[in-house]
């Protein structure tokens, strides 16, 4: 007996090991999947292929694989795959433009399921085929495949806020919720986040919200949500722009919006506009953000939902190197 339940637990510990490795994962007790990334990029295996010859002697193809590990549904003219570093004259490119496609197909998110479950994001392709270097070269050389993906995307940002009147309602009772303090923002699997969410006073019956907003992905750049291209350059006003828009917070039986300061293409005083994030020596991207809410018509303490919306558009590159092989003419 004692070695039939030793027997019975190691079969529950295998299937069990056996479901978790399926592609499944859960995230109980949180409001989205997460991660830091919106789409991942690779080249599929041999597209393009390690080396080529010239004289336009092999057909080759470069597939690239876009797989949404985010948790926003991609359109499908809402991005485009360009290859750069290649000159698409000299590889008898004629079917796309300046080796550019849209991504054809809609690329939906993962989707977090009501018993806590993913079912993980879709997948596409792009491919640039029938390609043939068709130069004679006198030597071998190398050349970079540079291929990069410009998408929109965006950020669902979700956390609980303490409403209060004011500092003297109820005080030294911190029970139910405290205003003054950090509150923890879950954001949806993207590059751009709001990271940091502290609440404070501000007077007159009002909340203070301060946000820090941030670019916590591995791409390039990002973009206002309503430019057509990635124009990654410094000169480029569209750069480092992320438009935000909060939902109304429910107070009683009234729809209160936040009312934020620092935003531009905004009315005064509005809950929807665009931020600009300033990069750091290091590279890394923020922004700080101050909003308030009007609380004072309550006359009790209690937690209400807070959710924002963050959308841009994403650039992000992967590249590999290509040798190109010269074929001695008979």
């Amino acid at each position: 007996m004692k070695h039939i339940g030793i027997y019975l637990i190691l079969v529950f510990v295998v299937i069990t090991l056996t479901g978790c490795s399926s592609g499944t994962q859960t995230t109980t007790g949180k409001a989205f999947v997460g991660g830091t990334e919106g789409l991942k990029m690779t080249y599929m295996p041999g597209s393009p292929p390690a080396t080529i010859v010239d004289g336009g002697n092999s057909g080759f193809g470069i597939v690239v694989k876009l797989e949404n590990v985010g948790e926003y549904n991609i359109k499908a003219n809402d991005g485009y795959v360009k290859i750069l570093g290649l000159e698409a004259g000299t590889y008898g490119e004629t079917k796309y433009a300046d080796f550019k496609q849209n991504f054809g197909s809609d690329i939906n998110g993962a989707v977090k399921n009501y018993d806590g479950s993913v079912r993980n994001g879709q997948t596409a392709t792009v491919e640039f085929g029938d390609l043939k270097y068709i130069p004679s070269i006198a030597g071998d050389l190398q050349q970079n495949v540079y291929a990069e993906a410009c998408y929109k995307y965006q950020t669902r940002v979700a956390t609980q806020i303490c409403i209060k009147k004011d500092a003297q309602q109820m005080l030294n009772n911190n029970k139910i919720c405290d205003v003054e303090g950090e509150t923890n923002p879950q954001n949806s699997g993207a590059p751009v986040q709001i990271t940091s969410l502290k609440e404070s006073f501000a007077g007159n019956g009002k909340i203070g919200v301060t946000m820090t907003i941030s670019h916590v992905g591995t791409g390039d750049a990002f973009f206002k949500d309503s430019v057509s291209e990635c124009n990654d350059v410094e000169t480029n006003t569209d750069r480092d722009k992320v438009k935000i828009s909060f939902k109304p917070v429910q107070i009683g039986s009234a729809n209160i919006y936040p009312k934020c300061t620092g935003l531009s293409e905004a009315n005064a005083g509005s809950s929807e506009g665009f931020v600009r994030l300033y990069r750091d020596n290091s590279g890394k991207a923020t922004a700080t953000l101050y909003c308030t809410i009007d609380a004072g018509s309550v006359n009790s303490i209690f937690e209400v939902p807070l959710e924002a919306t963050l959308s841009y558009k994403y650039l992000q590159h992967i590249e590999t190197p290509l040798n190109i092989r010269h074929v001695a003419q008979q």
